[in-house]
Protein backbone atom coordinates (compact mmCIF):
# COMPACT_ATOMS: atom_id res chain seq x y z
CA UNK A 1 0.00 0.00 0.00
CA UNK A 2 1.38 3.09 -1.16
CA UNK A 3 2.29 5.65 1.52
CA UNK A 4 2.21 9.25 0.76
CA UNK A 5 3.18 12.93 2.96
CA UNK A 6 4.90 13.52 6.07
CA UNK A 7 1.93 12.07 7.56
CA UNK A 8 3.26 8.55 6.71
CA UNK A 9 7.12 8.60 7.80
CA UNK A 10 8.17 5.90 9.11
CA UNK A 11 5.79 3.22 8.34
CA UNK A 12 8.50 0.84 7.48
CA UNK A 13 10.07 1.20 10.93
CA UNK A 14 9.31 -1.86 13.34
CA UNK A 15 8.60 -0.89 16.91
CA UNK A 16 8.21 -3.03 19.37
CA UNK A 17 5.45 -3.01 22.47
CA UNK A 18 5.71 -4.56 25.49
CA UNK A 19 3.08 -6.33 26.80
CA UNK A 20 0.93 -5.21 29.30
CA UNK A 21 1.97 -6.42 32.64
CA UNK A 22 4.50 -8.81 31.23
CA UNK A 23 7.97 -9.05 33.32
CA UNK A 24 11.03 -10.93 32.65
CA UNK A 25 9.65 -14.29 33.85
CA UNK A 26 7.08 -13.93 31.89
CA UNK A 27 7.26 -16.36 28.17
CA UNK A 28 5.08 -14.03 26.55
CA UNK A 29 7.44 -11.97 23.54
CA UNK A 30 7.33 -8.83 23.31
CA UNK A 31 4.39 -7.61 20.40
CA UNK A 32 6.17 -6.49 17.16
CA UNK A 33 4.44 -3.76 14.91
CA UNK A 34 5.62 -3.17 11.65
CA UNK A 35 2.67 -1.39 10.30
CA UNK A 36 -0.26 0.21 11.85
CA UNK A 37 -3.62 0.67 9.52
CA UNK A 38 -6.07 2.26 11.73
CA UNK A 39 -7.73 3.47 15.06
CA UNK A 40 -10.97 3.36 17.09
CA UNK A 41 -11.91 4.93 20.44
CA UNK A 42 -13.90 3.76 22.56
CA UNK A 43 -15.55 6.44 24.69
CA UNK A 44 -17.75 3.70 26.98
CA UNK A 45 -14.32 2.04 28.44
CA UNK A 46 -11.54 5.05 27.27
CA UNK A 47 -9.97 1.79 25.33
CA UNK A 48 -8.43 2.34 22.33
CA UNK A 49 -8.32 0.09 19.14
CA UNK A 50 -5.44 -0.20 16.45
CA UNK A 51 -5.38 -2.62 13.54
CA UNK A 52 -1.71 -3.59 12.76
CA UNK A 53 0.24 -6.12 10.67
CA UNK A 54 0.05 -8.44 13.49
CA UNK A 55 -3.41 -8.45 14.58
CA UNK A 56 -5.70 -5.57 16.68
CA UNK A 57 -3.85 -4.35 20.09
CA UNK A 58 -6.06 -2.36 22.32
CA UNK A 59 -4.28 0.50 24.20
CA UNK A 60 -5.70 1.35 27.75
CA UNK A 61 -5.06 5.01 29.51
CA UNK A 62 -3.82 4.89 33.03
CA UNK A 63 -6.97 6.26 35.15
CA UNK A 64 -6.79 8.85 37.92
CA UNK A 65 -9.40 9.48 39.89
CA UNK A 66 -13.21 8.72 37.88
CA UNK A 67 -11.71 9.82 34.66
CA UNK A 68 -9.94 7.69 32.18
CA UNK A 69 -8.69 10.68 30.44
CA UNK A 70 -6.29 11.51 33.46
CA UNK A 71 -3.32 9.90 34.45
CA UNK A 72 0.06 8.76 32.76
CA UNK A 73 1.32 6.52 29.96
CA UNK A 74 -0.66 3.14 29.89
CA UNK A 75 -0.38 0.20 28.05
CA UNK A 76 -0.79 -2.10 25.04
CA UNK A 77 -2.08 -5.39 25.15
CA UNK A 78 -3.45 -8.17 22.20
CA UNK A 79 -6.86 -8.29 21.18
CA UNK A 80 -7.44 -11.92 21.29
CA UNK A 81 -4.70 -14.79 19.78
CA UNK A 82 -5.65 -14.21 16.38
CA UNK A 83 -2.57 -12.99 14.39
CA UNK A 84 -3.49 -11.76 10.95
CA UNK A 85 -2.80 -8.35 8.70
CA UNK A 86 -5.66 -5.50 9.50
CA UNK A 87 -5.43 -3.67 6.78
CA UNK A 88 -9.03 -2.36 7.70
CA UNK A 89 -11.16 -1.90 10.37
CA UNK A 90 -13.99 0.20 11.60
CA UNK A 91 -16.13 -0.58 15.10
CA UNK A 92 -19.95 -0.48 16.05
CA UNK A 93 -20.76 -0.68 19.23
CA UNK A 94 -19.91 -4.10 20.78
CA UNK A 95 -19.21 -5.25 17.31
CA UNK A 96 -15.00 -4.84 14.93
CA UNK A 97 -15.21 -5.11 11.35
CA UNK A 98 -11.65 -5.61 10.04
CA UNK A 99 -10.26 -7.04 6.16
CA UNK A 100 -6.98 -7.87 5.45
CA UNK A 101 -4.76 -10.87 5.34
CA UNK A 102 -4.64 -14.03 7.52
CA UNK A 103 -2.50 -14.95 10.31
CA UNK A 104 0.70 -16.66 9.02
CA UNK A 105 0.97 -20.78 9.28
CA UNK A 106 -3.22 -20.68 8.36
CA UNK A 107 -4.87 -22.45 5.28
CA UNK A 108 -7.31 -19.09 4.96
CA UNK A 109 -7.54 -17.39 1.62
CA UNK A 110 -4.72 -14.75 0.75
CA UNK A 111 -7.76 -11.93 1.42
CA UNK A 112 -10.45 -12.39 4.75
CA UNK A 113 -12.63 -10.49 2.96
CA UNK A 114 -14.70 -9.13 6.61
CA UNK A 115 -14.28 -10.80 9.48
CA UNK A 116 -16.00 -9.53 12.81
CA UNK A 117 -14.92 -9.88 17.02
CA UNK A 118 -16.07 -7.95 19.85
CA UNK A 119 -14.13 -6.24 22.42
CA UNK A 120 -13.17 -9.33 23.98
CA UNK A 121 -11.55 -10.50 21.18
CA UNK A 122 -12.56 -14.30 22.12
CA UNK A 123 -13.72 -15.16 18.80
CA UNK A 124 -12.51 -13.68 15.38
CA UNK A 125 -15.17 -14.86 12.47
CA UNK A 126 -15.69 -14.69 9.09
CA UNK A 127 -18.91 -12.12 8.19
CA UNK A 128 -18.48 -12.09 3.97
CA UNK A 129 -16.15 -12.06 1.28
CA UNK A 130 -13.90 -14.21 2.41
CA UNK A 131 -10.94 -14.55 -0.50
CA UNK A 132 -12.70 -12.00 -2.64
CA UNK A 133 -11.88 -8.65 -0.72
CA UNK A 134 -9.43 -6.89 0.92
CA UNK A 135 -10.25 -3.38 2.25
CA UNK A 136 -7.28 -0.91 3.13
CA UNK A 137 -10.11 1.23 4.97
CA UNK A 138 -13.07 0.52 6.18
CA UNK A 139 -16.09 2.34 7.72
CA UNK A 140 -18.87 1.57 9.60
CA UNK A 141 -22.38 3.31 10.83
CA UNK A 142 -26.23 3.31 12.09
CA UNK A 143 -28.17 4.19 9.76
CA UNK A 144 -31.52 6.30 10.47
CA UNK A 145 -33.83 3.48 9.71
CA UNK A 146 -31.19 0.86 12.29
CA UNK A 147 -29.88 -1.11 10.14
CA UNK A 148 -25.52 -1.36 9.54
CA UNK A 149 -23.99 0.89 6.70
CA UNK A 150 -20.77 -0.47 5.92
CA UNK A 151 -18.23 0.36 3.31
CA UNK A 152 -14.65 -0.49 1.88
CA UNK A 153 -11.85 0.23 -0.32
CA UNK A 154 -11.16 -3.05 -1.79
CA UNK A 155 -7.31 -3.22 -3.13
CA UNK A 156 -8.42 -6.28 -5.27
CA UNK A 157 -10.73 -4.25 -7.48
CA UNK A 158 -9.38 -0.68 -6.37
CA UNK A 159 -13.53 0.23 -6.25
CA UNK A 160 -15.66 0.97 -2.84
CA UNK A 161 -17.85 -1.66 -1.51
CA UNK A 162 -20.91 -0.76 0.06
CA UNK A 163 -23.78 -2.78 2.45
CA UNK A 164 -26.71 -1.30 3.70
CA UNK A 165 -27.54 -4.64 5.27
CA UNK A 166 -24.55 -5.49 8.28
CA UNK A 167 -22.69 -7.37 5.51
CA UNK A 168 -24.72 -10.09 4.00
CA UNK A 169 -25.33 -8.46 1.19
CA UNK A 170 -22.69 -5.82 -1.06
CA UNK A 171 -22.49 -3.80 -4.39
CA UNK A 172 -19.59 -2.60 -5.94
CA UNK A 173 -19.08 1.20 -6.93
CA UNK A 174 -16.65 3.74 -8.38
CA UNK A 175 -12.84 2.63 -9.07
CA UNK A 176 -11.89 5.87 -7.36
CA UNK A 177 -8.08 5.87 -6.35
CA UNK A 178 -9.28 6.42 -2.32
CA UNK A 179 -6.55 6.51 0.63
CA UNK A 180 -9.38 6.49 3.26
CA UNK A 181 -13.50 6.14 3.57
CA UNK A 182 -16.18 7.62 6.09
CA UNK A 183 -19.72 7.63 6.35
CA UNK A 184 -21.50 10.94 7.96
CA UNK A 185 -23.33 10.46 11.16
CA UNK A 186 -26.65 9.18 9.06
CA UNK A 187 -24.65 7.57 7.15
CA UNK A 188 -26.50 9.01 3.73
CA UNK A 189 -22.89 10.51 2.63
CA UNK A 190 -20.07 8.68 1.79
CA UNK A 191 -16.58 10.58 1.78
CA UNK A 192 -13.17 9.29 0.35
CA UNK A 193 -9.91 11.19 0.17
CA UNK A 194 -8.32 10.99 -2.89
CA UNK A 195 -5.47 12.79 -4.72
CA UNK A 196 -7.87 15.00 -6.23
CA UNK A 197 -8.87 16.18 -3.03
CA UNK A 198 -12.16 15.32 -0.59
CA UNK A 199 -14.88 13.41 -2.75
CA UNK A 200 -18.44 12.47 -1.38
CA UNK A 201 -21.22 9.99 -3.08
CA UNK A 202 -25.07 9.84 -2.01
CA UNK A 203 -25.66 6.65 -3.77
CA UNK A 204 -23.55 4.15 -1.86
CA UNK A 205 -21.01 4.66 -3.45
CA UNK A 206 -21.66 4.76 -7.23
CA UNK A 207 -20.84 7.76 -7.96
CA UNK A 208 -18.56 10.37 -6.41
CA UNK A 209 -18.49 14.40 -7.30
CA UNK A 210 -15.32 16.60 -5.98
CA UNK A 211 -15.59 18.50 -2.22
CA UNK A 212 -14.40 22.06 -3.88
CA UNK A 213 -14.61 23.72 -0.31
CA UNK A 214 -12.72 21.10 1.34
CA UNK A 215 -8.87 20.92 2.27
CA UNK A 216 -7.30 17.72 0.06
CA UNK A 217 -7.29 15.24 3.18
CA UNK A 218 -5.09 12.02 3.71
CA UNK A 219 -7.37 10.54 6.11
CA UNK A 220 -10.78 11.20 6.79
CA UNK A 221 -12.95 9.99 10.09
CA UNK A 222 -16.44 10.46 11.99
CA UNK A 223 -17.90 9.75 15.50
CA UNK A 224 -19.99 6.79 16.28
CA UNK A 225 -23.61 7.54 15.81
CA UNK A 226 -24.26 7.96 19.32
CA UNK A 227 -22.87 11.46 19.48
CA UNK A 228 -24.92 14.72 20.70
CA UNK A 229 -25.71 16.82 17.14
CA UNK A 230 -23.74 14.38 14.99
CA UNK A 231 -20.13 15.56 15.81
CA UNK A 232 -17.86 16.56 13.71
CA UNK A 233 -15.52 14.76 10.97
CA UNK A 234 -11.76 14.75 11.51
CA UNK A 235 -9.43 14.86 8.48
CA UNK A 236 -6.05 14.90 8.33
CA UNK A 237 -3.98 16.85 5.28
CA UNK A 238 -0.79 16.00 3.33
CA UNK A 239 1.20 18.16 5.76
CA UNK A 240 -0.19 16.20 8.72
CA UNK A 241 -2.65 18.95 10.04
CA UNK A 242 -5.81 18.52 11.63
CA UNK A 243 -9.29 19.82 9.90
CA UNK A 244 -12.87 19.43 11.45
CA UNK A 245 -15.97 19.62 9.69
CA UNK A 246 -19.56 19.07 10.83
CA UNK A 247 -20.71 19.04 7.42
CA UNK A 248 -18.09 17.62 5.35
CA UNK A 249 -18.32 20.78 3.75
CA UNK A 250 -16.79 23.73 5.57
CA UNK A 251 -13.53 22.85 7.35
CA UNK A 252 -11.70 24.33 9.96
CA UNK A 253 -7.80 23.64 10.46
CA UNK A 254 -6.95 22.91 13.73
CA UNK A 255 -3.43 21.93 15.37
CA UNK A 256 -0.60 19.43 13.99
CA UNK A 257 -0.83 15.69 14.52
CA UNK A 258 1.79 14.11 16.52
CA UNK A 259 4.81 13.47 13.62
CA UNK A 260 4.34 10.03 12.13
CA UNK A 261 1.00 9.63 12.37
CA UNK A 262 -0.34 6.99 10.56
CA UNK A 263 -4.52 6.49 11.70
CA UNK A 264 -7.01 9.29 12.91
CA UNK A 265 -10.40 8.80 14.71
CA UNK A 266 -12.92 11.00 16.20
CA UNK A 267 -14.66 10.03 19.49
CA UNK A 268 -18.23 10.70 20.90
CA UNK A 269 -17.35 13.29 23.22
CA UNK A 270 -15.04 15.55 20.27
CA UNK A 271 -11.63 13.38 21.60
CA UNK A 272 -9.02 13.17 18.68
CA UNK A 273 -6.76 9.85 18.16
CA UNK A 274 -3.83 10.15 16.24
CA UNK A 275 -1.68 6.91 16.32
CA UNK A 276 1.64 6.42 14.42
CA UNK A 277 5.31 6.04 14.94
CA UNK A 278 5.54 7.39 18.20
CA UNK A 279 2.26 5.33 19.68
CA UNK A 280 -1.26 6.33 20.85
CA UNK A 281 -1.76 10.34 21.57
CA UNK A 282 -5.29 11.55 22.35
CA UNK A 283 -6.40 15.58 21.97
CA UNK A 284 -9.21 17.11 24.09
CA UNK A 285 -8.86 20.50 22.74
CA UNK A 286 -9.61 20.13 18.76
CA UNK A 287 -5.83 19.52 17.95
CA UNK A 288 -4.22 22.10 19.97
CA UNK A 289 -2.45 20.26 22.07
CA UNK A 290 -1.99 15.76 22.43
CA UNK A 291 -0.92 13.84 25.50
CA UNK A 292 0.29 10.11 25.00
CA UNK A 293 -1.64 7.50 26.00
CA UNK A 294 0.40 4.66 25.27
CA UNK A 295 4.15 4.40 24.40
CA UNK A 296 5.22 1.85 21.20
Amino acid sequence: MRRTGSAAAGAVAALSVVLAGCSATTSEPPIVVSHLHAVDIDDESGDIYLATHEGILRATAESGADDVRVGGVGSVERLGAWRGDVMGMARLDDTIYLSGHPAPDTDAPMNIGVYTTDRSGAEFASLALEGDADFHSMAVMAAADGSTALAGIDSVTGRVVVSRDGGATWSAGAALGARSVSWDADAEHLFATTEQGLQVSIDDGATFTLVDSAPVLLLISAPPPSTPTGGLLMGLDLDGRVHLSADGETWTPAGLAPPGTEAIAVGSRGTLVAAGLDGVHRSDDRGATWSIVAEF
